[in-house]
């Protein structure tokens, strides 16, 4: 599940953050506190883990932004 993996890739991108903290509906920047470092690092960690590459137009604010995103990419 994705979901289940992207906690993995959170937790360890911003380890402070606790996983229990982490929601389909939390937003990336005003929840989680993602800055442009913290994007890029988990933006490059997903694109590892999943193959794919962010597009620069992708509009991602919240965990689940991030799911569809990685879902749209796989199924091509």
């Amino acid at each position: 599940m994705i979901f289940d993996k992207l906690i993995e890739i959170f937790q360890n991108v911003i380890p402070e953050v606790d996983s229990g903290d982490i929601h389909k509906d939390s937003l990336l920047v005003e929840d989680l506190g993602l800055n442009s470092l913290t994007m890029m690092l988990l933006a490059v960690s997903i694109e590892d883990e999943y193959g794919i590459t962010f597009d620069d137009s992708a509009r991602l604010e919240t965990v689940n932004d991030v799911i569809s995103y990685i879902e749209d990419k796989t199924q091509k």
